[in-house]
């Protein structure tokens, strides 16, 4: 069996390695990452480091493939040249496109698999939220704004109907993500299995790890608190600045960054709540590293906000933690209960005073949350780990998506034991 996967970041390891340890633990599949020919990655604003542009180069390592395509930027989106001559040259039984289910390269990708792969089956991913329901929405907007916003709203209605009609199988993260699916028109299969996981190759309990952190910071034997996202306010970083307990022995980890503007609002921040001394920034840390960082901390903290435009979909800084047995305190926003699984962790969004006792109950209840910790590992490698996704995405695969049938004990990840 024969299965193509489109994303841009299988240009890097990091990424790429799930598909990895999944051909290699069936060899029975052949895997095609298709990855563009160039990208330029996202800037500070972001928790990805720098902007630089990555040039992506061809592999082949046994049942594992990487591909190339050239991306022609257009008004609405990308399309790409190649994928025609590469799904010719490579004949999959599967096409699977990740990345946003109402981008114009998906319908390109699903239009040239129709015409030149008839038979393979197509599946999609998306990373969506109930915010990225499709509506027109045009109060206050000048006419030429207006007349832009109703282009895009036609095109985007246009490309998920052709998603809606040829998709076999849609993937995505979470219950609410599932739900907006079928409000929007998909009647096939929806599976609720996120695409990165995490992986416990890198993320483990490890003491050397945590006392490395430790020392270079200097935390002694303080209870630790942690966080790992971009500077935004919709992250919820305010927010925890304001409910943070003004004594204890106690400090913050505070990792990634933004722009300038953005890491000098969170300075400001911190020091009109006078805790300069208690939160430590500690800039932007490499994806390779973050296990080291949520060894060294005892809770971590992920309350993002709502807002118009966004909603938490899937946060690796949620189940990061959760794989080193660290219990995460977060909210009702988005994905983040259905990530951590645990009412007694949940505050709901945007209280501050109900993050602020969690937290200082955390900090008086040291052992209890040890205990917690252990749970939420559990949850974790069960729920979201790397080898559990692969095992459930080829079950998914060979017995539903292959045969053309819709096993409802495998629509939730968090749920499907194989």
């Amino acid at each position: 069996m024969k299965i193509v996967l489109i994303n841009h970041t299988f240009q890097i390891n990091y990424f790429s390695r799930r598909w990895k340890l999944f051909a290699d633990s069936y060899p029975d599949v052949e895997v095609y990452l298709l990855a563009p020919s160039k990208f330029k990655w996202y800037g500070k604003g972001y928790s990805f480091g720098n902007d630089a542009v990555r040039e992506t180069e061809e592999y082949d390592d046994g049942n594992i493939h990487r591909r190339v395509y050239r991306v022609n930027e257009r008004n609405w989106g990308w399309t790409s040249p190649d994928f025609r001559s590469l799904f010719k040259k490579i004949q999959p039984d599967i096409i699977y496109y990740l990345g946003f289910h109402t981008q114009l390269s998906l319908a390109q990708v699903i239009r040239v698999k129709n015409r030149v792969v008839p038979n393979a089956k197509m599946m999609a991913f998306s990373m969506r939220g109930p915010y990225h329901d499709l509506h027109l929405y045009l109060k206050g907007l000048s006419v030429i704004k207006k007349i832009k916003r109703t282009a895009s709203y036609l095109i985007s209605k246009r490309i998920l109907s052709i998603v809606n009609n040829n998709c076999d199988a849609i993937f995505c993260h979470y219950p609410d993500a599932l739900e907006c699916f079928r409000k929007e028109g998909y009647k096939g299969p929806i599976y609720m299995q996120t695409q990165v996981g995490v992986n416990t190759e890198w993320f483990y309990a490890d003491q050397n790890k945590r006392n490395e952190i430790r020392e270079k910071y200097h935390l002694g034997d303080s209870y630790v608190f942690g966080s790992a996202t971009r500077f935004t306010k919709d992250k919820g970083l305010f927010d925890i600045i304001k409910a943070l307990p003004k004594e204890g022995d106690w400090k913050f980890l505070m990792m990634g960054s933004g722009n300038d503007a953005q890491e000098e609002e969170i300075k400001n921040a911190i020091l009109q709540e006078g805790l300069q001394d208690k939160i430590i920034l500690t800039g932007f840390i490499d994806w390779y590293d973050m296990a080291k960082y949520w060894n060294a901390v005892d809770c971590a903290v992920h309350v993002p906000r709502t807002t118009p435009t966004w909603v938490e979909t899937f946060s690796l800084s949620v189940v990061q933690p959760m794989a080193t047995h660290k219990p995460v305190i977060g909210n009702t926003s988005g994905s983040v209960p259905y990530q951590i699984g645990f009412d007694e962790m949940i505050v709901p969004e945007g209280d501050i005073d109900a993050l602020h006792k969690k937290i200082c109950y955390a900090l008086s209840h040291q052992e209890e949350m040890k205990e917690m910790g252990e749970k939420m590992y559990e949850r974790t490698i069960k729920s979201f780990s790397v080898s559990h996704l692969n095992k459930l995405f080829y079950d998914t695969l060979v017995e539903d998506v292959m045969t053309g049938k819709y096993d409802l004990n495998k629509v939730d990840m968090a749920k499907y034991q194989a």
